[in-house]
């Protein structure tokens, strides 16, 4: 498919010039706005006034269209508005015509932050908080579970996802399409080669559960230009959720030699050269989506949040400066990624919150600006609305501590964080066969938010309190909920194509409920390791359990 012909903005011309790197590209993206904000107001004038009776009724409305664009181990350093060397003109757009969100947070991993990006609930109680899921692993979100896009979808929009999902595989409650989202192009794993689409040696592209066969193709043009398909031919009557998570600029560090060449001034070293190039493709590709809203005049009905999933990883050629820390860490350059929101005549234009948010808050804060109702009978989403300090300048509400856990790259090397108020704790835990180290750090983030000064022997009550609340924390987490591995089980192997081997819902049924009689002692003696089963499990195994007491009272001799 080849992109649009746009009356206001030519795609073809101007998306060629930032793959070769015309640095007036940015310019030309406001001119464009600034003339088609210009050409509407004058057909506004010149239209001719139209008198309504007086019993007519009122419109209703219309709800904002939401896009979420949602980078791969993007560093916080590694955009314009952030002074970094890699240009990046499109998210520097939505930076410039809406809010810096200053004190974004994020799990330090993958597939935490999506969990709780859709769900708005801590990834620590559905068992994805120490590791992303790999694709040995055949858990996900939860059957049943309240999410972003089924909450729009309820309310009429029309929702789909191109791209990374990595929120489970093996069965299908666990795909996209299950979760709300009506369409889905894209990839179930994280590490996709970008021209084969493969992951473990298996096939990873699909739509809507059909393989598609793009073999050659780099991967975020594919995102890109299916991003905009979704635009073209969506249904022009009802709003739109559209989700982008894009591949880039996480592994395979693999990229178009043509944008190598434009950073063939970077180094090799640690891929920053491939990584550039990476980021710069992600960045035209969000330019070819906006360039779609602009086109269709949705601009200013739409919301667009732009984030990472975490931080940036130096392995791989990211800059958190002045962060400390990386992808896998609890320290801030883990964990606080460079965000912009923005939705014109409702945002301020090239405003700033300082407030520090989370990405459990993007699920209410959303769905707040839009009037969509979230099921949240039995109080788990986790998440707090901001819409009201974004979008009025109301008080931000009064949060409860954040929580960080990572166990990965290395499998029992575990990287705890907690931040309450100004006041953060981090723990490196190190668990050998017979013994756990722990190391501890304090942090005054007002202060000091590079977290250069520890200040932990100053103010011993204030880690004694704190790592209390990391212990209260991680003794949420499921018993069977995923650690840290990095290779497959010995006994496991790779499908050939992935979309074609996930589990149909008709074989499965529609949920799991624990059948072995598991003391009370037993759960309790477990506590500190995480849930075994629910309370209210050990409450119907006790009572089984009485019942069949009775019953060998009254036939007993």
């Amino acid at each position: 498919m080849g992109r649009p012909d746009f009356p206001f903005f030519d795609c073809d011309h101007h998306c060629e010039r930032a793959r070769t790197g015309d640095a007036t590209l940015g310019n030309d993206f406001m001119n464009h706005a600034r003339s088609r904000s210009l050409l509407l107001a004058a057909l506004v004038i010149a239209a001719p006034a139209v008198t309504q009776p007086v019993w007519a009724a009122p419109e209703t409305p219309r709800r904002p269209n939401v896009v979420i664009l949602l980078a791969d181990d993007l560093g916080f350093a590694d955009v314009g508005f952030r002074g970094g060397a890699i240009e990046t003109p499109a998210i520097d757009r939505l930076a410039a015509e809406g809010v810096i969100l200053e004190r974004f947070y994020t799990a330090p991993i993958c597939s935490p932050t999506r969990a709780a990006l859709l769900t708005g609930r801590d990834p620590m109680e559905l068992g994805i908080a120490y590791d992303q899921i790999h694709p040995w692993y055949n858990g996900g979100l939860p059957p049943g579970a309240e999410s972003l896009a089924k909450a729009f979808q309820r309310a009429g929009y029309q929702t789909a996802l191109v791209g990374k999902w990595h929120l489970g595989h093996t069965q299908a409650h666990q795909t996209p399409n299950a979760h709300g989202f009506e369409h889905f192009h894209g990839h179930l794993h994280t590490n996709t080669d970008y021209f084969l689409h493969e992951r473990e040696g298996g096939h990873d592209l699909q739509e809507n559960g059909r393989s598609v066969d793009a073999t050659g193709r780099y991967l975020t043009h594919i995102q890109a230009e299916e991003a905009v398909r979704f635009l073209e031919e969506r249904d022009p009557e009802k709003p739109f959720l559209l989700y982008v998570p894009f591949t880039a600029p996480h592994s395979p560090m693999q990229a178009p030699e043509a944008t190598l060449a434009r950073y063939a001034h970077l180094p090799k070293k640690n891929y920053r050269r491939t990584y550039a190039a990476m980021v710069h493709e992600m960045d035209v590709a969000i330019a070819e989506i906006l360039a779609a809203l602009d086109e269709q005049g949705l601009a200013e009905d739409t919301v667009v949040l732009f984030f990472s999933d975490n931080g940036g990883f130096y392995a791989f050629g990211a800059d958190n400066a002045p962060l400390r820390g990386e992808k896998g860490q609890a320290f801030e350059g883990g964990i606080r990624v460079a965000a912009a929101i923005r939705w014109p005549g409702k945002l301020p234009v090239g405003g700033r919150f300082d407030a520090r948010m989370s990405v459990l808050d993007v699920f209410p804060t959303l769905a707040s600006a839009a009037a969509v109702e979230i099921e949240d009978d039995d109080g788990k989403i986790d998440g707090i609305d901001l819409w009201p300090a974004l979008g009025s300048g109301a008080p931000v509400p009064e949060r409860g501590p954040l929580f960080f856990a990572s166990e990965i790259p290395v499998p029992g090397l575990i990287q705890l964080g907690v931040i309450d108020g100004d006041w953060k704790l981090v723990q490196v835990v190190r668990e050998r066969q017979t013994e756990t180290q722990v190391r501890t750090l304090l942090f005054h983030l007002s202060e000091d938010e590079s977290e250069e000064h520890d200040v932990a022997a100053k103010h011993p009550e204030i880690v004694e309190r704190l790592a209390g609340e990391i212990r209260g924390w991680r003794s949420r987490h499921p018993m069977a909920g995923y650690r840290g591995t990095l290779v497959a089980h010995p006994g496991w192997v790779a499908p050939y194509d992935w979309a074609k081997a996930v589990t149909p819902g008709e074989l499965l049924q529609p949920s799991w409920e624990n059948e072995l009689p598991l003391p009370r002692a037993l759960v309790d003696a477990s506590k500190e390791r995480g849930i075994l089963i629910s309370e209210e499990a050990v409450q119907r195994i006790e009572a089984k359990l009485a019942r069949e007491r009775a019953g060998w009272e009254k036939v007993a001799p």
